[in-house]
Formats: C-alpha cells, sequence, structure tokens
C-alpha cells in the first residue's frame, strides 16, 4: 500500500467515525434544549440506561441476549437457506433460456408484492409460530438473490465466453472459470442488500406472535409507551446490520479481489 492509499484510508475511518459522532451530538443537542418531546426523541444518555437495564435484568422476563439469540437464529436460517437456493436458481436462470422461462412469471409475480403484505396469507397457511417468520424472511432473500445472481450471469462477457470456447473448455469449465467469476460481484452486492432486508422483515414477522425476539420486545415497548427502550432495540438490530453489512464488504473484498482492478 503505498503513502497516498494510506493516507486516503485514513481519511475514510476519520469521516466513518466521525459521522455517526455528528449525529449523536445533534441528536444530543435537540433533546437537551427541549426541542422534541422525550417521548418521541428521547436523549441518548437515557436510551443508553435502558440499554443497560434490558442487559442486566432482560425484558419481559427475558434476557435481553435470549431475545437477540432467537432474532438471529430466524433470520440465519432464513437467510442462509434463501440466499443459497436464490443464487443457484439465478444461475441457473442466467445460463439456461428454458429454465428461466419457467420461473419468469411466478418470480416476477411475486417480487414486486411487499413482504409485509404476505403476512395473512403466511399467518393463514402457516400459523403464528416459527415456520411462517422463517419462510417470510426466506422468501425475500431468495428474491433478492436469484435477481442479482441472474444479473451475474447476464453480465459476463462474450468476448470472454468465445475466447474459453475456443481454447476447448467444456460447459463445466466455462462455467467454473468464466461464468461464476462473473457473477460473484453481483452476488456478493446481493448478499449485502438480502441481509438488509432480511432484518427488516424480521422486525415485522415477529410482531406476528410469541414472546422472544426483537421484534416482540420493541412492539411490546412501544404498547406502553417505553420509547427508550423501543430505541434500544431498535439500535440493536442496526448495530447487527452494520455488523453484517461490514463483514460480508469484508468477504467480498476478499473472495471477488479482483473487482475494480482491470
Amino acid at each position: 500500500m503505498t503513502a497516498d492509499e494510506r493516507r486516503a484510508r485514513l481519511r475514510y475511518l476519520v469521516v466513518a467515525t466521525l459521522s455517526p459522532l455528528a449525529i449523536l451530538g445533534v441528536w444530543w443537542l435537540v433533546a437537551a434544549r427541549g426541542l422534541a418531546s422525550p417521548i418521541v426523541l428521547p436523549p441518548p444518555s437515557a436510551i443508553w440506561a435502558s440499554f443497560v437495564d434490558m442487559a442486566a435484568n432482560g425484558y419481559s422476563g427475558v434476557s435481553l441476549w435470549t431475545h437477540v439469540g432467537a432474532s438471529l437464529a430466524r433470520v440465519s436460517v432464513a437467510f442462509l437457506g434463501g440466499a443459497a437456493l436464490g443464487v443457484a436458481l439465478g444461475l441457473l436462470r442466467g445460463r439456461s433460456r428454458m429454465i428461466d422461462a419457467v420461473l419468469l412469471a411466478p418470480s416476477e409475480l411475486l417480487r414486486p408484492i411487499p413482504p409485509l403484505g404476505l403476512i395473512p396469507l403466511f399467518i393463514l397457511w402457516f400459523g403464528i409460530g416459527e415456520t411462517s417468520k422463517v419462510l417470510l424472511i426466506f422468501l425475500s432473500v431468495l428474491l433478492i438473490m436469484m435477481v442479482n445472481a441472474q444479473a451475474g450471469v447476464r453480465a459476463t462477457s462474450l468476448d470472454s465466453l468465445r475466447a474459453a470456447e475456443s481454447m476447448g473448455a467444456n460447459r463445466w469449465q466455462v462455467f467454473r472459470f468464466v461464468v461464476l467469476p462473473s457473477a460473484l460481484p453481483q452476488v456478493m452486492t446481493g448478499l449485502r442488500v438480502a441481509m438488509g432486508t432480511a432484518l427488516t422483515i424480521l422486525v415485522a414477522s415477529e410482531l406476528l406472535g410469541g414472546d422472544r425476539g426483537l421484534g416482540f420486545l420493541i412492539l411490546d415497548a412501544s404498547s406502553f409507551f417505553r420509547t427508550t427502550y423501543v430505541f434500544a432495540g431498535v439500535a440493536v438490530i442496526g448495530l447487527i446490520g452494520l455488523a453484517t453489512d461490514r463483514a460480508l464488504a469484508w468477504a467480498g473484498r476478499n473472495i471477488v479481489h479482483w473487482e475494480g482492478r482491470r
């Protein structure tokens, strides 16, 4: 890494650190001057106190980490399953016009429908237990990953395909060494988008019922106007989202290390 690259990286880290601190500073100033009601916008210190209370004493008779664990278990199972099947179907759609034709209408009919609009049907079909929660997230992730994987395959350079075929590569070798590397950048981007969507749907799905999960915590706290606990629950979800996004971005830079270096 050159000196210019190091300086650019340092500037990036400084700005990335100062940006949330500036937002917290403005937030604290607004709350301290009474420009917003504490019910609507409590000060950061009160939210932190609520988080500490939940971490020490739990919420609704259940530890905070049990709520977090329940949410992570649901989103992890749904995300991994939806991503795996979505990528597989997207790659197949990108390589086979017949498979694309079979899946075109069902996927494009489902994709514009907001996942929250499917909640009544999922309750009717699968009840209010774990199955409906996981399947709602699973479907959302699957559709996102299928579109991204297919777009990645379609972005493969025709010259690269012809070059590989002219060198005697068979269909599997063309897929392994040309198509898949070309699709990976889109797949990695899709994973980041899908994870954000999965966390969004997670909260909505946990409103279906039960007494475990961050979505339940937020809904229950809002019902009793415990705004600081609502903000604390939202902050925990945001931190989970930030951590997973940074992890996926790091994985993308290492797996798709050739991107941007052409």
